[in-house]
């Protein structure tokens, strides 16, 4: 029976281990798609804006008179952040556009749009409130080399756990919860006659207690009585010791290690070796008129079996 129970911690502690690599699996395998996705989203987004809302702007530059190593295409792009910026402070078209591409993707998810200028930070109020294991994309703007000078874009995506892991990997997880729960309770039927001696309600004043060993066949521990139907026996000595062994082991198999550990001893020894033999044999005869016989399995132990 101990066995059984480590047996058992082990089966579930494989079983939990084997989920949770399918979580982190599914976890790390979507997050990655989803930082894919809505990067592409968020680039697709600033274009968009740049080509819809800005019709033409020009300057001057030639690039011998340049204080720093920018480009001109650099400096051009910072033009249009600024430009963009005066018009719209709050930036909600471009995260309009963002969110409407982050669909485009095929993903329904919150997200979010800051910028950073002047060394102040502007987002929308909600930002703080959104909730979910957050992705951050961004695309700095530079016309010179003054950091305070740059226009910084950060685009936010939030990610409950659910989506994280995935309703594919949310059904597998479903259907073996459901096949390990049915094969537990399953086993546990199956083997209740052969595990679990069942108590009767019967209780007399005389103590005895009957427990249900097979079908009709009943058995007192107290009185070391067996009965069945009006039959009865007191099992006594050598013969109370190896029946109460053949209830307590499993599927009622007693392994000759067990019975010389009833002894005390660690491994087989001669002088005991007749002595059980003719011990088993004498609850053999016992057990005769009950229905019951006892089989020797060269090489392992004893079987008790029910007619």
């Amino acid at each position: 029976m101990k066995k059984n129970s480590i047996r058992s911690i082990g089966l579930t502690i494989t079983y939990l281990i084997f989920i949770l690599c399918i979580v982190c699996s599914s976890f790390i395998k979507n997050k990655e798609n989803i930082s894919d996705k809505s990067k592409i989203a968020f680039l697709s987004a600033i274009d968009k804006e740049t080509k819809n809302f800005i019709t033409r702007i020009t300057f001057e530059y030639d690039s011998q008179y340049s204080p720093n190593s920018v480009s001109a295409d650099d400096k051009m792009d910072w033009v249009y952040q600024f430009f963009l910026i005066t018009e719209d402070s709050c930036r909600h078209r471009l995260d309009s556009i963002f969110r409407e591409e982050v669909k485009r993707q095929g993903l329904n998810l919150n997200t979010s749009i800051s910028y950073t200028y002047n060394g102040k930070t502007i987002s929308r109020g909600e930002l703080k409130s959104l909730k979910g294991i957050r992705i951050i994309h961004e695309k700095i703007y530079s016309k010179d080399n003054k950091k305070e000078n740059d226009i910084t874009l950060k685009a936010y995506v939030y990610l409950p756990f659910n989506v994280l892991i995935g309703n594919t990997t949310l059904y597998i997880l479903l259907l073996l919860s459901i096949v390990s729960l049915s094969a537990y309770i399953y086993r546990r039927k199956t083997n209740m006659p052969k595990h679990c001696l069942i108590e009767t309600e019967t209780r007399t004043a005389d103590n005895t207690k009957w427990i249900i060993i097979n079908k009709d066949l009943l058995w007192d521990e107290n009185n070391c009585l067996l009965k069945k139907g009006e039959k009865t026996v007191i099992l006594k000595g050598e013969s109370l010791r190896f029946f109460s062994l053949f209830l307590k082991s499993e599927s009622f198999f007693l392994k000759y290690k067990e019975t010389y550990n009833s002894y005390g001893l660690k491994s087989e020894s001669p002088e005991f070796k007749d002595r059980i033999y003719h011990s088993v044999k004498e609850l053999r005869k016992d057990l005769t008129d009950f229905g019951i016989n006892i089989k020797a399995v060269r090489g392992m132990g004893y079987q008790l079996t029910f007619h």
